[in-house]
């Protein structure tokens, strides 16, 4: 297959050319290269972006990943996202836990998007979020299991560092090779410091159901998990950017632009199941922020309006980064010779007009 006439979005800057491809390969991007035959498809200047890579997603807005996980993915890759990590619930519990990560695997395999689980608790401090949580106590025969089950399958771990057993955890954790990210936690700095070695890389969707300890003197404010994540240079910043700026205030985006840049910024759907909307792409629950029904091409058109971030910075957010913070990198995230022929093709303002997967198109709308 060969992709003619595109701007193709690099990780820094942009070219107008072509791209081939054989099998599920990208095999060469060639700028300035038109091909106006028949074997080529034109893609009429469109935007040919690497497919979206979404590595903290519940659910596609009807279906959650822990029960009907082909059907979620599909929503998503339907949207630009080629490739996902199923993202557990929070207070889930092992044995539902055990069950969901068995439901992904099976979905799993060839024409899927899915590339794994990113665990979201139960060790974190049940006291922060929107819902809070049941409190789950760290423990070993648990986790070891979990891992077990998940051997291979789990590429990301969210937990508070603060818990009785966590260094332990971490540990065992990192020794998987699993990314490790903080969240739902009133760590310091400090603290978090000392888990780095061990794995912890990610900042959890940041500045959102995170938490800092308690000031020692009345009037002042302590720092926690998003000024470590911000300050870090090893951290990646997790960041829901929906329209509302219910996730992330428009100023925090600002903020977060200017600390971390597109290197180190992950954009993140934490898309769930149920609810209501608001007319936006929030997700409500019982009155509640609940997770969101975002695409990353609509997180990507946010970024560049609060941040003022450039096309290719902005996709870089919801490619190349988060599949280098999740361990993916060397097949997905990026269009380069070798890599996987996963792309999204996006029109003059962003919208998604064309998905392929494994060199296939999946969606043409053009």
């Amino acid at each position: 297959m060969k992709l003619t006439n595109a701007k193709i979005i690099l990780e820094n800057e942009i070219v107008c050319g072509s791209v081939t491809v054989s099998g599920d390969t990208v095999t060469a991007v060639l700028p300035g290269f038109s091909d106006k035959s028949g074997e080529a498809t034109d893609l009429n200047g469109f935007y040919l972006a690497p497919g979206f890579v979404d590595i903290h997603c519940h659910g596609s807005g009807e279906h959650w990943f822990f029960d009907e996980p082909e059907k979620a993915a599909r929503w998503h890759l339907y949207e630009g996202t080629t490739s996902l990590l199923c993202s557990m619930w929070r207070n889930a519990g092992a044995y539902s836990y055990v069950k969901a990560i068995e439901n992904v695997k099976g979905a799993m395999g060839e024409g899927s998007n899915i590339r794994g689980v990113h665990m979201e608790g139960p060790y974190v401090d049940p006291e922060l979020g929107s819902e809070g949580g049941k409190e789950w106590r760290i423990d070993p025969a648990e986790y070891e299991e979990l891992l077990r089950v998940g051997d291979g399958i789990i590429k990301t771990w969210t937990f508070d560092p603060m818990q009785e057993g966590a260094e332990q955890f971490a540990k065992a954790v990192g020794e998987k090779g699993i990314k490790m990210a903080v969240c739902y936690s009133k760590a310091s700095p400090e603290t978090l410091e000392r888990f780095v070695p061990m794995g912890l890389s990610i900042g959890s969707h940041i500045l959102c159901a995170t938490g800092a300890p308690k000031p020692r003197f009345a009037g002042t404010r302590e720092p926690g998990s998003d000024v470590f994540v911000l300050c870090c240079d090893c951290m990646t910043a997790e960041v829901i950017a929906d329209s509302m700026g219910g996730h992330v205030r428009p100023y925090y985006l600002k903020l977060i632009y200017k600390c971390k840049g597109a290197e180190k910024i992950a954009l993140v759907s934490d898309c769930c199941a149920g609810g209501d909307t608001l007319d936006s792409d929030v997700n409500i629950i019982n009155g509640e922020l609940y997770g969101s029904r975002l695409t990353l091409s609509v997180a990507i058109r946010n970024m560049i309006k609060h941040t003022g971030a450039s096309i290719p910075e902005a996709v870089r957010m919801a490619t190349s980064t988060p599949a280098k913070a999740a361990g993916l990198f060397r097949r997905y995230g990026s269009i380069e010779a070798g890599k996987a022929a996963d792309m999204t093709v996006l029109d003059e303002e962003l919208n998604v007009r064309g998905v392929i997967l494994s060199g296939r198109f999946v969606r043409k709308d053009f």
